[in-house]
């Protein structure tokens, strides 16, 4: 998905973030390991109450804490869905996942490079260190001719297999 946002009467381009499947494998087993954790922490606190046993101290923690648990899990995983793009600006690239923010700085660019045969685009940095970017299929070549519009510095590789595997 890709689509426009204006951000203080500047007109810029969201990437949406392609999450693989296992993220998305983790994200609903986990979801529902949350899920059953809250229900029978609180059927075991309803248990306790109905029988006239009073909770301890230690039941008390333990629903808290697996309440504060499964709710801060599945926020961040709908955080992260919903949440999760990119943005070209003049001086970085702006990586949004969920309420995690991290930006590229531009300067700091060498090249991108775009590996066709695992469909993988790369952003390497001027000290060799390199960054993945998920973005969809689709939108990879919009995506690299922003990047190429904006950073005409930067070096655009396209490869049909990473080095290391030649």
């Amino acid at each position: 998905m890709c689509y426009y946002i204006n951000m203080e009467n500047k007109t810029l381009k969201k990437y949406k973030y392609q999450f693989n499947k296992n993220f998305y494998a983790v994200a609903i087993f986990g979801s529902l390991v949350a899920v059953a954790c809250l229900v029978l922490n609180v059927i075991r606190f309803i248990n306790l109450s109905s029988k006239g046993i009073s909770p301890s101290f230690y039941e008390y923690v333990s629903l808290v804490v697996s309440v504060v648990l499964s709710i801060a899990f599945v926020v961040f995983v709908i955080t992260a869905i919903c949440n999760s793009y990119y943005i070209i600006e003049n001086d970085f690239v702006l990586l949004k996942w969920g309420a995690i923010q991290n930006k590229l700085k531009a300067e700091e660019f060498k090249e991108i490079k775009l590996i066709t045969n695992q469909n993988k685009l790369e952003l390497i940095f001027k000290d060799d260190s390199y960054f993945v970017i998920a973005v969809s299929k689709f939108w990879q070549e919009e995506f690299i001719n922003e990047i190429k519009a904006k950073y005409p510095s930067v070096l655009f590789i396209q490869e049909t297999e990473a080095p290391s595997e030649k």
